[in-house]
């Protein structure tokens, strides 16, 4: 029989384990305090969970039970209806496996933090004590939380506050309310046993030794949560009001992602009623990255939320299958830079109206001028109308005032089979001339461009047996297109977040905004990683001018400088590095509280790809050095695809020597062991040690230096140079 338990949090086979705490030993006397807590809510989330579990084998009996009904079934409609029932089956075993899976986190850390608040309003002069943790819980009978879920109003004043302190306030639903904090316990909680304990006092000693705790313990590996260590200014970022455009520059390792993904988790809990994770998306910059993300949001009990990269976003926003095809003619990197730049989008707007007001004139309706002017009153008056239902309003109009100068001369009637072919001939003629793809070409067959860029543009614009081919910056500009015409209130997103936002382009940027709900957009990036020519970010000025142009709304602007990531050591080695290579503008990052190992510079006799089985052999007993000291991941990053490859081929042949997989960058998941990868495809991700391959070897140039930057910034604990 099909089971799904492989699909839970192997904690499940533990309970009885976990629920004895026969292994604690001697306390603490802040032990003592505080396990009383832990056992009682323990107690119940195992009584929960182990209700759970029969339920989960009951379900997997009826799916059984319906496979075996499909297979033996001969009825057509009786094995449809089986079908339904099975899918019905799937749907609710999807729903238990993630509940319980969400109740298996919460055994495992139930909550992170504590507060001892006394409200002024008190009547009984008693504080009110209250654990923060990712998910709450309420005691059914007296209904008093035992948990405090991270996002609720109150739990700010645990992330706002270094320690206790008078006077502070948070927003309930009933109205502001203040208070004296008295205490802030933070707590290192795993298997549902405490690890460590920390009283936060104001000037953040123990804060910072509890930060500290958590990041040293950090490993390379899928991206986290990080509920128990938000900072203040990141918890003011996720906690930010909801439905108007923001923009997010962070240094390397200052939180980006993790904010984004937080604040998802939090717009979610604190406005269920107006936006869902279904109907909700984050654009990444490649498949790695979002295998990567994969686990932070379903760590936080939410699912479906859908992660693209913009190129498939875009196919799929125009319903594009397979037969529109990327081109591999040579690129024109001034032109391509040309198509995501603010002025194409002008250029694609004075196209449009052009385009629109010839469409109009030559509508195939002999009253087309009484339906020209309809049809613009309407576009001013409801901008947000999509094209063809602007049009069909305005045929309509035509009609009706028709036989109302009929009504005059004593007609009565409703409307006639004429009207109706009508109407059929023009909605026939406006789909027939607005295909977008045609459409974007014909921009190049007239006077808009220079000869340059309209002859290199329908060089790849091309359709051939049976295929349509594009160049990749082609594609956004047919986004536009295509919103333009259709609209956009029928695919509006609740809510969008666009990571690494600093290399994409304007025309980019602006098809997700357009589709994002009443401007609800945060966008991340770090000016100083922009490291994908030709559209990268040099400025965040226009992109605020963009958002305000499009969403009509105000733009919140935040700035992280501190870097959690890494060491003290690698960051002081990056700033002594690009301190005088960047402009003054790019911030570059503060490294926080945590010291590690020198940065080591291992000297070989060629470059990686090419030295000699000497120099290759000090190479590869560094990398087993790093797993042997507990490393799960390590990344050899260098310069593009082919150094990557030519790299590959050189060390793929050391998995049993390492006694780990060698990984090739063609590869989609973020996978533990030796990662070899071009530094771009490296943006946003985090090893535990890092080698830059040839660092000698790249140009004195400002793309070169974002490159290392990036590449440098990619490790946790160790950074390896590998010079000639």
């Amino acid at each position: 029989m099909q089971t799904f338990k492989n699909h839970l949090n192997p904690l499940y086979k533990q309970l009885e384990q976990v629920g004895s705490f026969s292994d604690l030993g001697e306390l603490t006397e802040l032990e003592k305090q505080e396990y009383p807590t832990l056992q009682e809510i323990t107690k119940r989330k195992i009584v929960e969970i182990q209700n759970f579990l029969p339920r989960l084998d009951r379900l997997e009996e009826e799916l059984e039970h319906q496979i075996l009904l499909i297979e033996h079934e001969s009825d057509i409609d009786a094995r449809k209806d089986a079908k339904g029932v099975y899918n019905q089956i799937l749907q609710q075993i999807e729903s238990l496996v993630n509940r319980i899976n969400n109740e298996l986190i919460a055994l495992d850390s139930p909550y992170f933090g504590k507060i001892v608040f006394l409200p002024d309003d008190s009547k009984s002069g008693k504080p009110l004590i209250l654990y923060i943790g990712k998910f709450a819980l309420i005691d059914e009978k007296t209904h008093i939380p035992l948990i405090t879920d991270w996002r609720s109003p109150i739990a700010n004043i645990y992330y706002e506050n270094s320690g206790p302190a008078k006077s502070v306030s948070f927003h309930a639903p009933v109205g502001k309310r203040t208070g004296e904090l008295q205490q802030k316990r933070q707590f290192q909680i795993s298997r549902a046993r405490i690890k460590g304990i920390y009283d936060a006092k104001s000037g953040n000693v123990a804060a910072d030794e509890f930060l500290l705790s958590q990041l040293t313990e950090r490993l390379g590996q899928k991206l986290q949560d990080i509920v128990s260590t938000i900072q203040a200014q990141q918890n003011a970022i996720i906690r930010e009001d909801i439905n108007h455009p923001s923009v997010i520059q962070g240094v390397a390792g200052s939180g980006k992602t993790t904010i984004l993904l937080h604040r998802l988790a939090y717009l979610f809990y604190t406005h269920k009623d107006t936006i869902t994770s279904e109907n909700s998306i984050i654009i990444a910059p490649n498949q790695m990255f979002i295998d990567y993300v994969s686990d932070v949001l379903p760590d936080l009990g939410i699912s479906k939320v859908d992660t693209q990269t913009y190129l498939f976003w875009a196919r799929n926003y125009l319903m594009w299958d397979n037969d529109y095809r990327l081109s591999n003619l040579p690129e024109d990197m001034e032109i391509k830079e040309f198509k995501g730049s603010l002025e194409f989008l002008d250029v694609l707007d004075k196209y449009f109206e052009k385009f629109e007001k010839v469409l109009l004139e030559d509508m195939p309706y002999s009253r087309r001028d009484i339906v020209s002017n309809r049809y613009y009153l309407l576009k001013k008056n409801f901008p947000d109308i999509e094209m063809a239902e602007r049009l069909e309003l305005a045929l309509e109009y035509s009609f009706a005032q028709k036989h109302f100068r009929k009504s005059l001369d004593g007609y009565i009637g409703d409307m006639g089979e004429n009207d109706f072919e009508i109407k059929k001939k023009v909605l026939t003629y406006l789909r027939n001339n607005t295909n977008i793809y045609r459409l974007y070409k014909d921009i190049f067959k007239e006077d808009f461009l220079p000869n340059n860029i309209s002859e290199y543009s329908l060089k790849a614009l091309i359709s051939e047996n049976h295929n349509n081919f594009f160049r990749m910056e082609d594609l956004a500009p047919m986004v536009y297109l295509s919103q333009k015409i259709n609209g956009t209130k029928h695919v509006t997103r609740d809510t969008v977040m666009v990571d690494e936002a600093q290399d994409i382009s304007f025309v980019q940027l602006a098809t997700l905004i357009k589709v994002a709900k009443n401007g609800n957009i945060t966008l991340a990036g770090d000016l100083a990683q922009s490291i994908i020519p030709p559209f990268y970010i040099r400025s965040w000025e226009k992109v605020l001018e963009l958002l305000k142009r499009y969403t009509d709304r105000e733009v919140s602007f935040h700035q992280l400088q501190r870097c959690y990531r890494t060491t003290v050591e690698i960051i002081d080695y990056a700033n002594g590095l690009f301190r005088d290579k960047f402009p003054k503008s790019y911030q570059l990052p503060e490294a926080v509280l945590r010291h590690g190992d020198d940065v080591v510079v291992l000297n070989i006799g060629n470059t990686l790809d090419k030295c000699s089985e000497k120099d290759l052999k000090v190479v590869i007993e560094k990398i087993k050095e790093q797993f042997v000291k507990g490393a799960v991941t390590c990344a050899i990053l260098c310069k593009d695809k082919n150094h990557s490859t030519n790299i590959y081929n050189k060390l793929k042949g050391y998995d049993e020597y390492l006694d780990r997989e060698v990984i090739n960058y063609t590869e989609n998941d973020y996978k533990q062991g030796l990662l070899v990868m071009p530094i771009e495809n490296a943006k946003g991700l985090e090893f535990d040690s890092v080698f830059i391959a040839d660092m000698d070897s790249y140009p004195d140039d400002e793309l070169s230096w974002r490159l290392l930057y990036v590449g440098i910034t990619r490790a946790l604990h160790r950074l390896f140079i590998i010079n000639k």
